[in-house]
């Protein structure tokens, strides 16, 4: 089978990870959307599980005569579109998604869950190996940033197990990670105004080396933030990444609302 650099397509081929997948996937009695479904490699294996229903989508037109072709069934939808794009409350609520996608439609990917969350139950992705890290990291670590507090605000974040690029066909340059978001539950913590939430994280992370304080101190003069830190007893001397991200929602409803 041909493969579209454009598309960004990297087949996994190795059965102990496709395997492994699939022990990790929980898809009994679930309505199912597996984004870039190729030719068809895990839907087979998903199929066989208790699945309500399961919606294949696949952006590339020359494998849609291959999917149908091959999973010919009441059960399962082939449709032609890119994720991006897709009307998934279509498809009703508590989808769980699943896929193994383009790493460079990851950010976009990410955001598209996260408008759409009121229909997504969970979503099993692959993705490349250091963003998956970002997504999962807590704080007072390196991967730890803006990203990370953004994407745990909404979805509890686990990395199930990483993969190695030798897996996929054509190899990538770097190896993945198999990821799992679960939007049930979530936001933890409710914000007046997300806006202005993400807006005083994001500046907390533009200049990692200064301290909180002073990143900040262009939205909220330092004498009131350096009496909200006393008052959450956060030193003043932290960098962005010593402040987890209950510790910033203390932070916005102490100095910013």
């Amino acid at each position: 089978m041909k493969f579209k650099k454009s598309l960004g397509q990297h087949f996994l081929r190795d059965k102990r990870f496709v395997r492994k997948i699939l022990k990790n996937l929980h898809l009994d009695g679930e309505t199912v959307l597996e984004i870039g479904a190729g030719s068809g490699v895990m839907t087979r294996h998903i199929i066989n599980r208790k699945v309500k229903r399961l919606y294949c989508l696949e952006k590339d037109l020359s494998l849609i005569p291959i999917l149908k072709e091959r999973f010919l069934s009441e059960r399962v939808e082939i449709v032609n579109e890119d994720i991006l794009g897709f009307n998934i409350g279509s498809l009703g609520d508590n989808i769980v998604v699943f896929g193994n996608i383009p790493f460079n439609i990851s950010n976009r990917l990410i955001r598209y869950l996260i408008d759409n969350r009121r229909f997504v139950k969970k979503a099993y992705l692959t993705f490349q190996k250091e963003f998956a890290h970002r997504l999962a990291a807590s704080c007072n670590t390196r991967a730890y940033g803006y990203l990370s507090c953004f994407v745990q605000y909404y979805a509890k974040i686990r990395i199930l197990f990483d993969i190695p690029k030798e897996a996929f066909y054509p190899k990538p340059k770097v190896d993945a990670s198999f990821v799992e978001m679960d939007f049930c539950g979530y936001p933890l913590f409710r914000v007046g105004d997300e806006s202005l939430f993400f807006k005083l994280i994001r500046k907390a992370f533009s200049s990692r080396r200064k301290k909180v304080i002073n990143s900040l101190s262009g939205l909220k003069d330092k004498e009131n933030l350096k009496k909200a830190f006393s008052s959450l007893k956060l030193d003043t001397s932290s960098r962005a990444e010593n402040l987890s991200l209950k510790d910033y929602y203390n932070l916005y409803l102490r100095a910013f609302t």
